[in-house]
This record gives C-alpha cells, structure tokens and sequence, in this order.
C-alpha cells in the first residue's frame, strides 16, 4: 500500500513537471511568435518601398544585410546539427 502511494506521488510529480515544462515551451513559442510578428512588419515596410521603387534608407539596407547573416548562420547551424 505505501509503495503504491509512492508511486502515485511520483507520477503526479512527474506529470506536474511536465506541465511546467509545457508552459515554459509554450511561452518560449508565444515569444518568438511576438518576434516574427514584428520582424514580418519590418519586413512589409522594406518591401513596399522596393515595390514603389523608393529609396532604401541605409537603416533598411543594413537590416537586409543583418537578416542575410542569421540566416547564412542559421543554415550552418542546422547543417551542423544534421551531422552530429
């Protein structure tokens, strides 16, 4: 019997580890969702400039070169990360 209610107390504190663990993901998502949001506004505004054939600020030029960065480093990241 007590080793019964052992495990049922490990099982509800696994289970409420998980559920921290979930929460923590989930507002991991929620950030990056909120971070991709602002980076797709930015990125609408770059657009419509270059649609209207207006100039692009160096502001605009250098946020294009920063993007073009993460995303060359992004790519070595997961190539790396598919050979390990």
């Amino acid at each position: 019997m007590e080793n019964q209610k052992s495990t049922s107390m490990e099982n509800m504190t696994d289970t409420t580890k998980l559920r921290m663990v979930q929460q923590d993901k989930l507002n991991e998502l929620l950030a990056q969702q909120k971070n991709l949001s602002a980076l797709q506004t930015e990125l609408e505004k770059i657009n419509l400039k270059i649609k209207n054939k207006e100039k692009l600020s160096e502001e605009d030029t250098e946020y294009i070169s920063n993007l073009g960065w993460l995303a060359a480093l992004s790519v070595t990241i997961a190539a790396i990360a598919t050979s390990v």
